[in-house]
């Protein structure tokens, strides 16, 4: 199936003024000659998938990012333009020494914003050395939380799971990546409240031998209400217990049984849930993730088959989206090869991570995972260390509105 990649939770800053600028007027929807054609056709699909268009070189597709405001459409991967209002923020500059590494830094973009906003896509940019940020919307003066740039935001009284409760979750960075584009299917939107702002917690990272100063934009494009088909809620896989041992290969796997926590919360209604967007996110020593669908029709459908950590974009948008109303859950699993003489756990630095984003049709949002190894230290025949962990999924009513 489609390849993808990787998601985390931080995010950049410095004591620079905010620059915000809602843009008013709607994007042409006018499409880009340069690509698509027929030799595209094979490869289109996977290309739209994966975020994006398809260009020919030399009588050879390849899938290829469109540019800034367009998206991937057509059954031969032409890009065209992105439709709805456009916003866009410039944050303030960061700067950053040789192999400096900031951990948690959050920094607020104040929408000023009378009306709900119906997000259908969105666009990331940096100049490089964000590793990984993660992104949320909560009301505008909740909790008196800073709009200026927020050093130590974790250890001062941020938390992830507080902010996409109070308000939600807008969107995840690819680990290292440069440029990222985040588009649901045509309708189908994250809606932002009146009066609300966005903040971004970012985990930053040089690994370049010299300082450098880097920026970071962000952009989306929100819909009209006429235009909304379906709202969405987001959800995490997460297996935070790892222990990859010194000089070895390692396999972490755990089993979701979504369905069972989905009926104990609310018992009078069906089962109903469809997947629209996932993004992937480990780090250097990562060599393999796996996403696929248990129980029902549908039983080992593969939604997520990566290999070797790259830092390219990972989002993988489904449309038509995934119907799980007869499954039971979702497994997801996690490679490593350990090559150093220290175990690895979690964490940023030198150690790895192993979690999934993801977006679906739902009234119940979950962080899904386990909380320790069931089984630890099975060596299969292929000399890999399997670990096994019990599943627990936490759910979260989410209530929705037009």
């Amino acid at each position: 199936m489609a390849r993808v990649q990787r998601s985390h939770l931080y995010v950049m800053a410095w004591a620079l003024p905010l620059v915000a600028c809602p843009a008013d007027a709607p994007v042409s929807d006018s499409p880009l000659a340069s690509y698509g054609g027929s030799a595209c056709a094979p490869i289109a699909d996977d290309c739209r998938k994966e975020q994006r268009g398809c260009v020919v070189t030399d009588g050879t597709p390849r899938c290829e990012m469109c540019p800034e405001g367009h998206y991937p459409v057509g059954a031969e991967g032409e890009c065209a333009a992105l439709t709805g209002t456009r916003w866009h923020h410039v944050f303030a500059p960061w700067d950053l020494e040789p192999g400096e590494e900031v951990g948690a830094l959050c920094q607020s973009w104040i929408l000023d914003n009378d009306e709900p906003l119906y997000v259908n896509a969105v666009e990331f940019k940096t100049t490089g050395g964000y590793h990984h940020s993660n992104w949320f919307f909560v009301p505008e003066n909740y909790k008196d939380w800073t709009a200026e740039p927020w050093p130590d935001c974790y250890g001062e009284g941020f938390h992830e799971i507080e902010a996409a409760l109070a308000g939600g979750v807008l969107y995840a960075q690819s680990t290292q990546t440069l440029r990222e584009l985040q588009k649901f299917k045509d309708g189908a939107v994250v809606r932002i409240p009146p009066r609300s702002r966005v903040i971004t917690a970012t985990h930053l990272l040089n690994v370049a031998p010299n300082p450098m100063t880097t920026e970071m934009e962000l952009s989306f494009n929100a819909l009209d209400a006429s235009a909304v088909e379906t709202l969405l809620t987001p959800f995490q896989l997460i297996y935070a217990p790892l222990d990859i041992p010194p000089n070895s290969e390692a396999m972490f796997e755990s089993s979701c049984d979504v369905r069972a926590a989905f009926e104990s919360s609310k018992p009078n209604t069906p089962f109903d849930m469809k997947l629209h967007y996932l993004l992937p996110h480990y780090h250097k020593l990562g060599t393999d993730l796996q996403v696929e669908v248990i129980g029902g029709p549908d039983d080992g459908m593969q939604l997520l088959d990566l290999g070797a950590y790259t830092a390219d974009p990972g989002g993988v948008t489904f449309d038509p989206p995934i119907d799980l109303t007869g499954a039971d859950g979702l497994r997801f699993r996690c490679g490593y090869n350990n090559p150093t003489d220290a175990a690895v756990g979690w964490g940023i630095g030198d150690q790895e991570m192993c979690e999934v984003l993801g977006f679906m049709e739902s009234t119940m949002a979950f962080s899904a995972g386990p909380n320790d190894n069931t089984v630890l230290g099975v060596i299969h025949d292929d000399g890999v260390v399997w670990n096994e962990g019990e599943c627990s999924v936490l759910g979260f009513d989410f209530t929705q509105e037009l």
